[in-house]
């Protein structure tokens, strides 16, 4: 704890006589599943799956002409019946320290409660009259899919995660150039983590630019934990109509492997004010027969979710509509195909609804149901399908900001 103490403490003193926003979040989540045999968690003496979590988190922010910076802390607790315990994430490829704790009890089968805290983002960041050069933890979000980014090089939200008001920062030195009101030059160095030298360090380009009246150009290029990638993306609008393209190119290091994951999306909203999506993926590093998909999930990539998705072709439909002035629906449809061993085709779907309902202004309350479909795992435990060993599940999380 003394390094998130330590942290905090030099931001205030970075800060100087500048007013500090001092602003903080607490969530509580509870989680149930209901899986079947074929289902991840599926126990046949039914014991459903359970998770609550309990979190905190504290966000200090001071922002000026001249500079700024941020140091937000994260503590919580995790409790797990039945659920796998959450592995690596994509951000763990990207720090060179952890900064970051945690205390473990389990019964080394189905019941396991953690306690755990992280410096989130600890970063500082000096501005210029065309220029600006950033220091330390901070968030790199780039891409323009709805779903899946193939661009957000440096990992991306999950299409099914639930709290996204926070982007994972990574450690990192960003420079950043601003050619003029409408484009912008970054790039970004992130060292690779010091207690594991088989991960080496990444840097990256990122270029964007308005091309005509309402289209806008992104290119990006590196090498990401020793991967060369090399993508772009165009994105516009047109009658009413907004529509992208983006795809990465890249060569993997690991297996000299090449492989292109681009996606094509397009949103429409209705007179009432329905926001529609509709996108297609295409990802030449997944799958595209059932019996491909064990060998998959076996990549750094995977096991790290900066590849999230274990099938080549997948499909995303988005709807979201305001109910009434409090209450807000979210539908998410995201479908894949595999082959069989017969060569037949075999769909597998995931229906996501999520309904919020805002509280207060700075308080909602959040319930999500998540179904899937199609083939279950093996009697091995090995997949057969994108989202059919998924059980049903229903989550519900109220948070509060202060």
């Amino acid at each position: 704890m003394r390094h998130l103490a330590w942290l905090l403490v030099a931001g205030l003193a970075c800060g100087g006589a500048q007013a500090v926003d001092v602003t903080a979040r607490v969530s509580l989540l509870g989680t149930a599943a209901h899986p079947s045999q074929g289902d991840a968690g599926y126990d046949s003496g039914y014991n459903p799956p359970t998770a609550d979590q309990q979190s905190g988190r504290l966000m200090l922010d001071d922002f000026s002409d001249s500079a700024e910076w941020s140091a937000h802390g994260i503590v919580g607790r995790q409790h797990y019946r039945g659920f796998a315990v959450p592995g690596l994430q994509s951000s763990d490829l990207f720090r060179y320290r952890p900064l970051a704790g945690a205390q473990v009890s389990s019964d080394g089968l189905y019941d396991t409660t953690v306690l755990a805290w992280e410096v989130d983002r600890a970063y500082y960041e000096w501005r210029f009259d065309r220029a600006s050069v950033s220091l330390g933890r901070q968030p790199i979000d780039w891409g323009v899919g709805r779903f899946w980014q193939p661009l957000n090089v440096f990992g991306a939200f999950a299409p099914t995660a639930l709290d996204t008001d926070f982007k994972p920062g990574i450690d990192a030195a960003v420079l950043s150039w601003y050619p003029s009101a409408f484009s912008s030059l970054a790039g970004v160095f992130s060292p690779g983590p010091a207690d594991d030298a088989s991960i080496p360090s990444s840097a990256a380009v990122h270029y964007s630019t308005r091309v005509g009246e309402t289209s806008q150009l992104t290119i990006v290029g590196g090498r990401v934990i020793g991967n060369d990638q090399f993508g772009g993306a165009l994105e516009g609008d047109w009658k009413g109509l907004g529509w992208r393209v983006e795809g990465l190119y890249t060569k993997w290091h690991d297996t000299g492997d090449r492989s292109l994951f681009w996606i094509a999306g397009v949103d429409y909203r209705l007179d009432d004010g329905t926001l529609l999506t509709l996108e297609v993926y295409d990802n030449s590093a997944g799958a595209t027969r059932e019996d491909q998909l064990p060998s998959t999930v076996l990549p750094l990539r995977f096991r790290y979710g900066l590849q999230q998705q274990m099938s080549r072709h997948l499909l995303g439909f988005g709807l979201q509509k305001e109910l009434t002035p409090l209450l807000s629906l979210n539908y998410m449809l995201l479908g894949a195909m595999l082959k069989n061993d017969q060569g037949q085709r075999e769909v597998s779907l995931l229906n996501q609804l999520n309904l919020i309902y805002s509280l207060a202004n700075e308080s909602d309350l959040l319930l999500s149901l998540a179904v899937g479909s199609g083939k279950g795992l093996t009697a091995a435990g090995q997949p057969q399908s994108e989202f059919g060993q998924l059980p049903p599940t229903v989550t519900l999380r109220w948070r509060y900001y202060f």
